[in-house]
């Protein structure tokens, strides 16, 4: 265990020089660029405290769809990085030849980037709250659907994740991981104008599945938002999905000569 605990310490030290904060810092802005934008949005302001506005869901939907655009290209941009500082100089094999056993490498490495992207969320869950504070939301925060939306993002993001973090461990070339995000941001935003009977065979497009309102016609020519019950199969297929990619991932790995 102090063995592991030590390698893992050695994994973080190399990541020093990859600027994985200043990544997630700019990722964080990008989100919470979009929160704003819609806290500051004049109808949403007019409505700010009524019951019937929603006005925490909305931020939150916002942020989900913000999601839903940037974190495909987040994941596969830090799993590139953390994989390729040991394409450079054939790193794995003085890994391999150090006491590492791929197995090892396989779960510090993951671990390490997954921790860190789970600060990062709670990062910005605590800065969704101070935003809608800021603002000038009163009413009180709905806690529960706030905590099964960040845990799903984290299941959610964990299956894309894996993903990534494999083609990135498996394939020298770091440009198929990106090109898939490209192609999964772009799958997640259709998918949200997909039935969900479709959408829910897209793994990208779970974040807008957490969406908790949705407009229905009140009059003629007038709209409204009805809360739907919260969607807990984005949480549960994401954290199955992720563990059997992982397990498989490792499996296939340990095969491999690198």
């Amino acid at each position: 265990m102090i063995n592991k605990i030590k390698k893992f310490s050695v994994e973080n030290k190399k990541y020093r020089h990859l600027y994985l904060s200043l990544i997630f810092l700019l990722f964080l802005f990008m989100d919470m660029g979009i929160v704003i934008m819609t806290a500051l949005d004049s109808n949403f302001q007019s409505t700010i405290n009524k019951p019937e506005s929603y006005s925490w869901l909305q931020l939150i939907n916002s942020y989900l769809i913000a999601k839903t655009i940037f974190m495909p290209t987040l994941l596969a941009v830090i799993t590139s990085r953390v994989a390729d500082i040991e394409n450079r100089g054939d790193m794995w094999k003085v890994l391999k030849t150090s006491g590492w056993t791929m197995e090892e490498i396989f779960d510090i490495k993951f671990l390490s980037i997954f921790l860190k992207y789970i600060i990062f969320q709670i990062l910005e869950g605590i800065l969704l709250v101070l935003v809608g504070r800021k603002v000038g939301i009163t009413m009180p925060i709905p806690v529960e659907r706030l905590t099964v939306t960040l845990i799903s993002i984290i299941a959610i993001s964990f299956a894309i994740m894996t993903i990534h973090y494999f083609l990135a461990m498996r394939y020298e070339n770091q440009l198929i991981g990106l090109a898939l995000s490209v192609c999964g941001s772009l799958s997640g935003i259709i998918g949200i104008l997909l039935p969900f009977g479709i959408s829910r065979f897209i793994l990208y497009s779970y974040y807008a599945h957490l969406i908790s309102t949705e407009f229905v016609k009140t009059g003629k020519d007038q709209w409204g938002l009805k809360l739907v019950p919260m969607r807990l199969y984005p949480l549960l297929v994401s954290a199955l999905l992720g563990i059997f990619v992982f397990v498989w991932s490792r499996r296939k790995l340990k095969k491999l000569d690198f």
